[in-house]
């Protein structure tokens, strides 16, 4: 039994009349009945009684009928549940950032592609940039949003790294800072402070700790944070001083001064991460958007 026999049966069925519904079909008459007798003898049951003047439905025609409906009914929304598949419709994507981002920038740009694209699910992974890289590269998330960090990393030939934006990245100090009135500072000047850094692992900490190691100083850490309210929060405590995105501070929250690096202000790359080869057709929709927004 096959899904075309099933729809010559429901042809049957609807027309009660093997001539009328091979016109449907747009087959021969015969060919038609050789179809219903053919499956009649693979099922061993009559579906149809026929006489010279009339063709009706047995007991197991009608049951055959209620299945078979349901069964071409599956079938043709499994065809457009595919079809919406391969036209990056219908799908599930896991995309890994930092929680910042996802706190601030990411939530709009999800509504905007919820709102076009209802039939594609956005699953987050928050982290830092060394986890969700090696996440990344084991296939566990689809794609990664923030700064790659060092071109050199060692997983960085199974990536494609498109760069989306360029975010500064500034020395956040107490309000009550003896420096937070300065325009600009040299990270020398920071040598003897206190250090809230993100936990190792963090694009931002290695910066920090490449930024130091130039100026001939260790830094000293006195806090170590996953998240960026948290340093914010203890840099206006005075706790210590951070290496913070301007964009990040400058959303509401502790009361913190940012103050530019010199000789050189310094940026970030935030970029758009995604592995070596090709994606199903919802990622692709998903990059495609992200791409399109984030370069506006």
């Amino acid at each position: 039994m096959d899904i075309r026999q099933l729809r010559y049966v429901l042809a049957v069925a609807r027309r009660l009349s093997f001539t009328v519904a091979a016109g449907d079909l747009s087959i021969a008459q015969p060919a038609l009945s050789q179809q219903i007798a053919g499956l009649e003898r693979e099922l061993g049951v009559r579906l149809f009684d026929r006489t010279n003047r009339r063709v009706s439905l047995t007991d197991a025609g009608r049951a055959l009928v209620v299945r078979a409906e349901r069964i071409l009914a599956d079938v043709s929304a499994a065809a457009e549940e595919m079809s919406a598949f391969a036209g990056g419709l219908r799908g599930r994507v896991v995309l890994g950032t930092y929680q910042s981002f996802s706190e601030y920038t990411l939530p709009k740009l999800l509504g905007r592609f919820h709102a076009l694209y209802p039939g594609i699910e956005i699953a987050l992974r928050e982290g830092l940039a060394d986890d969700l890289l090696a996440q990344l590269h084991a296939g566990s998330i689809d794609a990664f949003i923030g700064d790659p960090g060092d071109a050199g990393h060692s997983l960085a030939r199974a990536f494609v790294s498109e760069p989306l934006y360029e975010d500064e990245l500034v020395i956040a100090l107490a309000a009550t800072h003896p420096r937070a009135r300065a325009s600009v500072i040299e990270i020398g000047e920071l040598r003897d402070e206190p250090w809230v850094i993100f936990r190792p692992g963090s694009s931002l900490t290695a910066r920090v700790y490449a930024l130091a190691r130039a100026s001939g100083f260790v830094p000293r850490i006195a806090f170590e944070s996953v998240d960026s309210m948290t340093v914010r929060s203890l840099v206006a405590e005075g706790l210590g001083v951070a290496l913070f995105p301007r964009t990040l501070g400058n959303t509401p929250g502790p009361n913190v001064a940012l103050v530019s690096l010199a000789p050189n202000r310094v940026f970030r790359r935030m970029s758009l991460v995604t592995r070596q080869g090709p994606y199903a057709p919802s990622a692709s929709t998903f990059l495609g958007f992200i791409r399109e927004r984030l370069h506006e």
